[in-house]
């Protein structure tokens, strides 16, 4: 049994607060939506997979966590039930001991195949997740411990930018495509790959404006302070 891959859900942890180790590698990596049409004296496939969206979309993955750990006889039968109740068919948030900068969102299920002999008992839990993994913090929420988000070693915090007349602001998307919210206080504009939108006071969120894994520069017209939020997400 691997304790170092165990999981919080929901807010609990799988060790500390159930008292179940993780002995598997449960993440699988999520199938990509590929479509091809075969075309009859030609060699080869047309590749359709990227055609309206521009990059590639992702079907759900598969979490699988096999559950086991040691109690006494007569607790597993409550154990198990209370274990039902919060996350049988329930929406779960997880995150792994070793990679906790990101979690996964998805419906979990447990499985049948609850096994127990005198103390130990096992059994599967299965999570019908999101293809990404999304970033723990937002592009607006400062770590505790310092003013700005690192994310591989890059300064990610676009809060309270303040414009004054003109300001041209460099922003690096997400490996998994992102719509930003431009909450600005005042109204502006804001140029975005040679198109001009217009920002009202408040939160925004402009279908166009679409960012993934570059580095892009958006031009706000105006007078005042935008904050831009995303959160970031990676497969």
């Amino acid at each position: 049994m691997y304790k170092n891959n165990a999981a919080t859900l929901n807010g609990k942890h799988t060790f500390y607060d159930y008292g179940l180790y993780v002995t598997n590698n449960p993440v699988a990596p999520p199938e990509p939506k590929a479509q091809y049409i075969q075309i009859p004296g030609r060699n080869g496939d047309i590749d359709l997979t990227e055609l309206l969206s521009g990059y590639t979309i992702y079907n759900n993955r598969i979490i699988t966590l096999v559950l086991g750990g040691k109690k006494n006889p007569n607790h597993w039968n409550s154990f198990m039930s209370g274990f039902l109740n919060e996350i049988h068919g329930k929406k779960v948030k997880i995150v792994f001991d070793d990679d906790k900068d990101y979690y996964y969102i998805g419906r979990a299920v447990v499985k049948p195949d609850y096994a127990r002999g005198n103390e130990i008992a096992t059994f599967t839990v299965e999570i019908n997740a999101e293809p990404y993994k999304y970033q723990i913090l937002s592009t607006t929420e400062p770590w505790l411990w310092d003013p700005f988000s690192f994310v591989d070693g890059v300064i990610r915090n676009y809060t309270d930018i303040v414009v004054q007349g003109s300001l041209i602001y460099k922003i690096i998307g997400s490996e998994m495509p992102v719509i930003p919210i431009m909450e600005v206080d005042v109204p502006m504009q804001v140029e975005f790959e040679g198109k001009v939108f217009s920002l009202q006071a408040g939160k925004n969120k402009i279908y166009d404006i679409v960012l993934r894994n570059h580095e892009y520069y958006l031009t706000f017209t105006g007078n005042g302070t935008v904050s831009i939020d995303y959160r970031a997400g990676r497969l």
